[in-house]
């Protein structure tokens, strides 16, 4: 039975809440990384990090970071810890297919060395739309699904990058698995 919320006074039933899909990005609520959901048991998503956050990203087990910042780089905050870091320049304003296949490349390879963490500024915008292609290309979920979590996931999407979602819903997908799957 799904939790309800009513409203006593005005006399209303109670409607059930949708429940948020299980498939979607689940938070981890007691970590102090901020906007930090676990995409699958190797593949994590937040915002900007700090220094502050390394011992939480050590005890996930986090073997590489992969920044999707432009003007922002890690060096400095994974310096001298085990963790590897790799920087993907995505402009937000202008997504280009070769920047998508390299980070889906990236994932692809990191995730063979054990749990991965991707992030951008926020940990909504970039970090979704490269979340959304995994989900498409390498999962096998819909653009439908893909964008639904990107809207609705509680991660902080920003309307604004109406580009973002049109370049989801219009990007061919096959195209995008054979360019990964052949390099």
């Amino acid at each position: 039975m799904q939790p309800a919320h009513a409203d006593p006074a005005s006399g209303v039933a109670a409607r059930p809440i949708a429940a948020r899909p299980i498939q979607w990005a689940q938070s981890i609520a007691d970590a102090r990384v901020n906007n930090l959901h676990r995409i699958t048991p190797t593949l994590y998503r937040s915002a900007q990090l700090s220094r502050a956050d390394v011992p939480e990203l050590q005890k996930l087990g986090i073997r590489k970071v992969i920044s999707f910042r432009s003007f922002h780089a890690d060096d400095s905050i994974l310096a001298g810890t085990q963790i590897k870091m790799q920087r993907i320049r995505i402009n937000t304003w202008d997504i280009r297919d070769d920047d998508m296949v390299a980070a889906l490349k990236a994932l692809r390879t990191a995730d063979q060395d054990g749990p991965v963490l991707i992030h951008c500024q926020h940990g909504a915008d970039r970090t979704g739309l490269v979340s959304a292609l995994y989900r498409m290309v390498y999962q096998g979920w819909t653009r439908e699904q893909a964008l639904d979590e990107l809207q609705h996931g509680g991660y902080g999407f920003h309307p604004i990058w109406q580009n973002i979602t049109n370049y989801l819903e219009h990007v061919d997908v096959e195209r995008l698995r054979r360019e990964v799957n052949n390099g």
